[in-house]
């Protein structure tokens, strides 16, 4: 499933097998066209998931809506709040002691550290708060992961200090505990959990990022250093996948600098978005890099996403943005396995 202006569109070896038009407005079908003012405005879907064979959820803006590809109608959308999306939903089914449906957390800038919510879908456009991180104790929150090895529900959180953490919630967030934090290495936006412990690699733009295996006593192993912070992941069968991102340091972003600045954080080695694939007992090879475009961060930070939900077929799909090449452009690998 993918998203064009205005559409979404369900792919088939390689071809354009259904079209549902999802949006009628002048931005989404007119400005839509021109990639630079699709991702200045902040166009399209910012996020999505199949909750079923018939219903997928939609992030548009600081919406949440739900498409029928039966009924072909869009809900009217659930407001998250101004300024509030989820980076990615999560589904939980089966984890003794979480309700299943389907999660996400707040995420926003929010300097002031300013309360940040967990949702869970009620029914279409309804969503209820199943927990709060109060004021003054994160920034946002990144991911949201089912454990089905420990029966739990992970948290990761950002961006800076205490607020970078993993928190650990069992009995419906009834217990919420924080058990790393304060360093960079434990803020990550894209994790697997595997029988070993949790596989992810760190969004740091301003120290140096890495694979990890997180391990059941909380120690933390380097699997492969990366190129730079880590927002876009996914699995392909038994293949892990992360991609890196060409970004500004972060802790000073103004509407100035990311209009004029062109200058990278720290963590961030050159001016390459790079794709990873591998596993925990082979490593990970770098497998395709493409360079930012000349324009500035405001028309967003280079890098590489990929679609949502599990994907059991060896082709691995994904989308440059902000690059010099092939920006926007849907692009695949055909068979994965021939990165062992």
């Amino acid at each position: 499933m993918c998203y064009r202006r205005g559409n979404l569109l369900v792919v088939k070896n390689y071809k354009i097998e259904l079209k549902h038009r999802v949006f009628f407005n002048f931005k989404e079908r007119v400005l839509g066209n021109f990639g630079t003012l699709f991702r200045l405005l902040r166009l399209g879907v910012r996020a999505a998931e199949a909750i079923d064979n018939d219903h997928i959820l939609l992030n548009i803006g600081n919406s949440i809506s739900e498409y029928s590809l039966s009924k072909g109608e869009l809900s009217k959308g659930f407001f998250v709040g101004e300024g509030i999306r989820p980076l990615i939903f999560t589904i939980v089914k089966g984890i003794i002691g979480i309700n299943d449906g389907v999660y996400f957390g707040g995420y926003r800038g929010n300097k002031l550290k300013e309360p940040v919510h967990v949702y869970k879908r009620i029914a279409i456009d309804q969503w209820e708060i199943v927990y709060t991180f109060a004021q003054g104790m994160i920034n946002h929150i990144h991911n949201i992961v089912a454990d089905p090895y420990r029966n739990c529900l992970w948290v990761f959180t950002g961006d800076f200090d205490e607020a970078a953490a993993i928190w650990k919630i069992t009995d419906n967030f009834k217990k919420v505990e924080r058990v790393l934090c304060n360093k960079q290495m434990y803020r990550g936006c894209v994790v697997f959990p595997v029988k070993q412990g949790l596989l992810y690699a760190t969004d740091a733009p301003f120290a140096q990022n890495y694979v990890y295996l997180l391990k059941d006593d909380f120690t933390v192993v380097q699997l492969r250093e990366i190129d730079g912070s880590c927002i876009y992941g996914c699995q392909v069968k038994d293949k892990y996948v992360f991609s890196t991102t060409v970004e500004p340091d972060g802790r000073t972003n103004t509407i100035f600098n990311l209009l004029f600045s062109r200058k990278r954080g720290a963590g961030i080695r050159d001016m390459y978005t790079r794709m990873y694939v591998g596993d925990i007992s082979g490593g990970f090879k770098e497998v395709y890099k493409v360079k930012k475009d000349i324009l500035p961060y405001l028309f967003q930070f280079g890098v590489i996403r990929f679609p949502y939900g599990v994907n059991t077929s060896e082709k691995l799909y994904f989308q440059p943005v902000a690059t010099n090449k092939h920006d926007l452009d849907l692009l695949v690998i055909d068979d994965v396995s021939i990165y062992e």
